[in-house]
């Protein structure tokens, strides 16, 4: 399997492009069809607060693959064993929650990257390693340079760190989480805005400065950010499931109100 995700992504955003990716929690994979088929750039398979098995990992990363976009997975925890197990279903990248230090993302970046310039086991029998040992060695470089592993920055230890985290080889994109940033400090991230907004800026020199690329999500008031997410499909859906039976109600009560209207008239 060719890994290109560094290469496509920051091959955009240098060419002052924003990609654009979605949250997916749905264990069919016809919705990444669907998100493939709508030309997102990437999907993040949400392997933190959703239900995924690896299995249903790879499923995902095949209609990924088939639909031509790039599959990350957000996972559960900062684990070597996890982080391996991921990749080798063949995701081009991971989401890292709770980064607050330059040696946990470190440690998350020598999971990723196999030996020896990293700590991650080989094994061609897998969806990333393509099932054969014909061209092995291109596969260990061109995943060693692709793989992206992106810190989520979702605490206060993780913005003051922000610049030794970027200082890591390895780490080419950051992501500014406000959901659980705004709960490690107490506050509310739409409510408390002028403060996260702060944060934000701080976070953006910082990442600009070091020559890397800052991630946020779509629709919070970061759209300048150079790289976006757009929140869970299933959010998505209700929204506009919503909106599609708030517009019948309202039609329906103005068919009834032509109704009586007509029934006057005629009367």
């Amino acid at each position: 399997m060719t890994v290109t995700a560094k290469s496509l992504l920051c091959g955009m955003m240098e060419r002052g492009d924003v990609p654009l990716g979605i949250f997916i929690s749905s264990l069919d994979p016809s919705v990444t069809d669907i998100m493939a088929a709508e030309r997102f750039d990437y999907v993040v398979l949400d392997g933190e607060h959703g239900r995924f098995s690896r299995v249903e990992i790879e499923n995902h990363v095949r209609a990924a693959k088939a639909g031509g976009t790039l599959p990350f997975v957000r996972i559960l925890e900062n684990s070597p064993a996890l982080i391996q197990s991921t990749l080798d279903v063949g995701a081009q990248g991971l989401f890292v929650p709770h980064i607050d230090t330059a040696e946990q993302a470190s440690s998350a970046v020598a999971a990723a990257r196999y030996a020896p310039s990293g700590q991650r086991g080989m094994c061609p029998a897998c969806m990333a390693g393509g099932y054969t040992l014909d061209g092995w060695i291109d596969h260990v470089h061109a995943s060693n340079e692709n793989v992206m592993v992106i810190p989520i920055l979702e605490s206060r230890a993780a913005i003051d760190n922000i610049e030794e985290i970027l200082a890591v080889d390895g780490i080419d994109v950051v992501h500014f989480g406000p959901g659980d940033l705004s709960a490690d400090l107490g506050i509310d991230f739409v409510r408390d805005f002028d403060q996260m907004s702060k944060l934000w800026e701080r976070a953006v020199q910082a990442t600009h400065a070091a020559g890397k690329f800052i991630l946020a999500p779509a629709g919070f008031d970061y759209d300048t950010a150079d790289m976006l997410v757009v929140e869970m499909e299933l959010m998505v859906l209700r929204k506009a499931v919503s909106r599609i039976v708030r517009d019948h109600r309202g039609n329906s009560a103005e068919r009834l109100i032509m109704r009586i209207e007509g029934s006057k008239e005629l009367s």
